[in-house]
């Protein structure tokens, strides 16, 4: 697919409950869409084995992360699981769409909340959604390495985000990887015409 100078650059925002299938999806449509580019959020969390620093997170200490919030150099920031801080870095974003670049990201309801009132109309908000919501208990147990209070908290959680689909510009219900992939696809495709960055024939 070709890109266009004249793109203004656009983030799309994968919001939804733990374990509702997010890093999967984006993945899948990352892989099949060399041009978008996931944009790292920081966090105080561990970095995962499958993870690098700068690509999928900036993994900073709980320090350094108050000291760029101190700075007000981060759009938003959550403590979304206890002692688990996540935020967007402002210089960062504002450079990358200013560049025409076009991103895509996992970032909390109420991260996602802040960026659209920061960018408008250059951030689309994707809500993934379970199937039903025991669904998402199913996927939590099986992951086999969540305590059982942890999973108490998240489900706790998953109730207040759940709520936040109404907010969003789309919804795609997570009931099978290869059907969500496609709408997500889909809802990037259409949003990248609208905005110039790939042709219409492509």
């Amino acid at each position: 697919m070709a890109e266009s100078t004249r793109c203004k650059g656009a983030l799309f925002v994968l919001v939804g409950p733990s374990a509702v299938g997010k890093n999967t999806i984006m993945t899948r449509v990352m892989a099949q869409r060399p041009q978008l580019r996931q944009f790292p959020t920081m966090t105080t969390r561990e970095k995962r084995p499958n993870e690098e620093q700068g690509r999928e997170h900036f993994f900073v200490t709980p320090d350094e992360f108050r000291k760029l919030m101190a700075d007000n150099a981060l759009i938003e920031h959550q403590e979304v699981y206890p002692g688990k801080f996540y935020g967007t870095p402002r210089q960062q974003m504002q450079t990358l769409l200013d560049a025409g670049r076009t991103m895509i990201a996992d970032i909390d309801v109420l991260g996602a909340s802040k960026l659209k009132e920061a960018f408008a109309d250059r951030v689309i908000l994707i809500f993934i959604e379970p199937p039903t919501p025991d669904d998402l208990e199913k996927r939590l147990r099986a992951r086999g390495n969540v305590p059982e209070d942890e999973i108490a908290k998240r489900l706790e959680r998953a109730a207040f985000e759940l709520k936040f689909a109404e907010k969003c510009e789309y919804r795609v219900v997570n009931d099978t990887l290869e059907h969500s992939v496609e709408k997500v696809l889909e809802i990037v495709d259409a949003e990248l015409v609208k905005r110039d960055c790939i042709q219409k024939n492509d």
